[in-house]
Order: C-alpha cells, then structure tokens, then sequence
C-alpha cells in the first residue's frame, strides 16, 4: 500500500466501478422502469448491406426533454400573479375596478374555487369586461390565460360568457298588446307539450 494515501481515503476507481455497476443492474432491479425508458426512444430501420437492422436511437440528452405543460392550476396561479402585479402598477384601478379588484381577492383566499363557486356570475362578468379593457395595453399569456378561466367559469355556471347576451329592455305596454304578443308566442307552440 502507497504510503501517500490514508486506508480509509476511497480509491477513484471504485467510483466509477460502482456507477457502472449500478447502470448495468438498474433493469435487473427496476426492469419495468428500463422497459418504458426503452419504448419512449425512436425506432430507426437502417440497411447494412443487404441486412435491415432496427436500431433504437439514443435517449436525448437531459437539456432537451420537454416540460409537461402547466397544470391548470398553475396556469391560474400564474394569472393571479400577473393580475395581482398588473393592479399594482395602477393603484387607483382597484377602486375604480371594483369587480376586478374582488375577483383577485377571491382568487388570493380561494383559488378556482372562487371561480367555480364563490364569486357570483353577474360580478364575474364585469370582472371579465374589467380584466380585458386593462390587459388590453400589456397583453401576456398568463393574463389571456386568466380570462379564458373566467369565460369558462361563467359558462359552466349558466352565464352567458363572452358571447354577452343583449341586454333586456323594460318597457310599458298596454294590455292589449301584452295580451297580443301573448298570443303570438302560444300560437307557435302546442301547450300540452305535442
């Protein structure tokens, strides 16, 4: 023994022993691991003479595995975040926008809960009016991510989302013409459900 190096100092070589040895058994140990690393890589056909080989590419490299996409709820909490720092930059919007500026509470306290049940649909729409007039200057995707969760919200709900429905005029009439506009819509439509 080298009179250099201490008993107990590791020897660099058994390092690279064990990792490799640790490589070679991981589809002995985790064989269904290895299995669905084997079928996620690309299959080529390549000819070798008169011989056609299919070969499996090699893994790609870590850098370029893609991200999953965002889940849904981090693509709300990311809206949050840009419309909570978006009403920050302008102060007075939060009294000037109240419906807003109560959306982003709700979504602060409750997250898609507010959405789905907590804010009512009429001050869901506002908010969503309100939102797309300000983010009309400073567009981003996280933002436009934030109004398609609103719209969504208020459809699923019973409201009529963006497609705003025109607004209900309230106009007196006399009875005579209630009595005639009455008729004309039960003239169209059997009563007894035929």
């Amino acid at each position: 023994m080298p009179a250099d190096r201490s008993p107990s100092a590791p020897r660099p070589n058994r390092a690279r022993t064990a990792n490799k040895k640790a490589e070679a058994s991981s589809w002995t140990a985790r064989p269904m691991l290895w299995l669905r690393r084997m079928l996620k890589r690309k299959l080529r056909l390549e000819r070798r003479g008169l011989n056609i080989h299919v070969v499996l590419d090699p893994p790609p490299p870590p850098d370029t595995v893609l991200a999953p996409p965002p889940s849904a709820g981090e693509t709300l909490r990311r809206g949050h975040e840009e419309l909570r720092a978006l009403l920050a930059r302008h102060p007075e919007v939060r009294h000037l926008m109240r419906h807003l500026g109560f959306v982003e509470d709700a979504l602060a306290r409750s997250g898609s809960r507010a959405l789905r049940s907590e804010v009512p649909v009429p001050v869901l729409r506002k908010a969503l009016e309100q939102l797309v007039l300000l983010a009309r200057d400073e567009p981003s995707e996280a933002l436009t991510d934030l109004e398609r969760r609103i719209d969504v919200a208020i459809r699923e709900r019973g409201g009529a989302g963006r497609a705003a429905v025109a607004e209900v005029t309230v106009s007196e009439a006399s009875h005579s013409l209630f009595d005639e506009t009455e008729r004309s819509w039960t003239g169209h439509v059997p009563l007894d459900g035929r």
